[in-house]
């Protein structure tokens, strides 16, 4: 389908079919937006209110842990190994194009707005932006075909593959098409990517194409949906062109654009197919739900989900029924003891994030020693490791695994009692091993 009207946006939708980057996940099949608009004479900055100024610092990785827990959106600037670095001029255009993607989502849904990693500077919590230099080269990446396939499985390759992560990616390199202004996918697994072709599409609303392309990271459009559009321009919607998945788009600003707005296609709908309302990767503001995890003696946890890296007793706020993989993490000569709480035992813990859900982790030194000591002639004998006792030893043993003493009298001899950590007068003692321990053994003649 081609421009039916000055100044538009032609967006195309074609399957991903192999490698990697392939899949179908319910009703919706993996797709690649190709968003083409025309130049028009307007600024990026004429485009949104007011403009943002990033405080941060470049990283070469994903800063951890992040300011808001769940799935995150997390940006990137990627460049060719041959291209200059100008990050320094996208760094602010990145924060505002955010802001500007986020007032836009809560004016259309108060309850939602998209989970971008955030880390905190200076002035703030800001976007956690990533500096991504590929080994490919201008040339090498100039080319439509097999393009974005090369930027999918790049991120992968440079540590950021994750499931649980939405990728924004700014790429500045040369592009063949001036009107092809991004393109974006997800497979499978939950990895996603949505990619903006900041060398095309000169004067476009930069925000307009993010936001189009993360939709269709997040499912946007499904093929059930009553008014998505026939091919080639499946993927998008048909019944407004104020929709901002329209196979058409305009030059003016978010601003102008609609969320599904008849809430029947891709977002707030009740039918069974896919909701994009429902994405993890939205805070779902009218869903959250705090999360304790109570840390006892030498240890930490973190979880599977980005947003929980507790070195200590932490509190922190979900989507309800987050499904969180907990990893205890001991700091060294220390173990795990036991989960408490929504998890039990001492191996993994997983929790869904609900009313009222907490997790408690008790670590402890792989270790504690145990002395004995014995008054008058007998003998004191371990449950473990079968060490006898006479007059006085000590070792270590691990630590809350309790430790059986059995004392024996010396012929003439009878056992009169402990002390210490046994009590009583009964030649069997067990001791918990919950600390250093000592223990006293009295024999006396008959």
């Amino acid at each position: 389908m081609r421009a039916r009207f000055a100044s538009v946006a032609i967006l195309a939708a074609v399957s991903l079919v192999s490698g990697s980057s392939a899949g179908h996940r319910g009703d919706e099949s993996v797709v690649i937006s190709d968003g083409r608009l025309e130049s028009t004479s307007r600024s990026l900055r004429a485009l949104v209110r007011a403009a943002a100024t990033w405080c941060g610092a470049p990283a070469q990785a994903d800063l951890r842990p992040n300011l808001v827990s769940g799935f995150p959106v997390h940006w990137i600037y990627v460049l060719p190994s041959d291209a200059p670095d100008r990050f320094s001029t996208f760094a602010s255009l990145m924060q505002t194009d955010a802001e500007t993607i986020d007032a836009w989502w809560r004016r259309e849904d108060p309850s939602r707005m998209p989970r971008n990693d955030l880390a905190q500077f200076s002035c703030g919590p800001q976007l956690d932006l990533t500096v991504l230099r590929l080994q490919q080269t201008s040339a090498q990446l100039t080319p439509v075909e097999g393009r974005f396939v090369a930027l999918f499985n790049a991120l992968p390759a440079a540590g950021f593959g994750s499931r649980f992560t939405k990728y924004l990616v700014y790429f500045d390199g040369p592009v063949a098409e001036a009107d092809l202004c991004g393109q974006g996918a997800s497979d499978a697994t939950g990895f996603g990517l949505a990619v903006m072709y900041v060398q095309a599409c000169s004067g476009a609303a930069v925000s307009v194409v993010a936001a189009h392309e993360l939709l269709h990271a997040l499912g946007a459009v499904p093929r059930s949906a009553p008014n998505r559009c026939p091919e080639p321009d499946g993927a998008h919607t048909c019944d407004s062109m104020a929709d901002l998945m329209h196979p058409f788009l305009d030059g003016s600003p978010l601003e102008a654009r609609l969320l599904d707005p008849g809430r029947d296609d891709y977002y707030g709908h009740s039918g069974t197919f896919t909701d994009s309302q429902d994405s993890p990767w939205l805070v779902q503001l009218d869903r959250q739900q705090p999360f304790t995890v109570t840390i006892s003696g030498p240890g930490g946890v973190t979880a599977d989900v980005p947003g929980l890296d507790c070195a200590q007793t932490c509190t922190t706020t979900w989507n309800a029924s987050t499904r969180l993989t907990l990893r205890a993490v001991a700091r060294p000569g220390s173990k795990l003891v036991r989960w408490g709480g929504a998890c039990a035992g001492g191996s993994t813990c997983v929790a869904t994030v609900g009313p009222g859900v907490s997790v408690s982790a008790l670590f402890a030194p792989s270790a504690f020693r145990l002395s004995i000591a014995v008054s008058g002639r007998g003998a004191v004998r371990t449950s473990r490791a079968g060490i006898t006792c006479r007059p006085r030893c000590s070792a270590a043993f691990p630590s809350f695994a309790p430790v059986g003493l059995t004392a024996t009298p010396a012929k003439g001899w009878r056992f009169r009692s402990w002390s210490g950590a046994c009590r009583g007068t009964r030649p069997i003692c067990r001791v918990p091993m919950t600390a250093a321990t000592r223990v006293r053994a009295l024999f006396a003649r008959r």
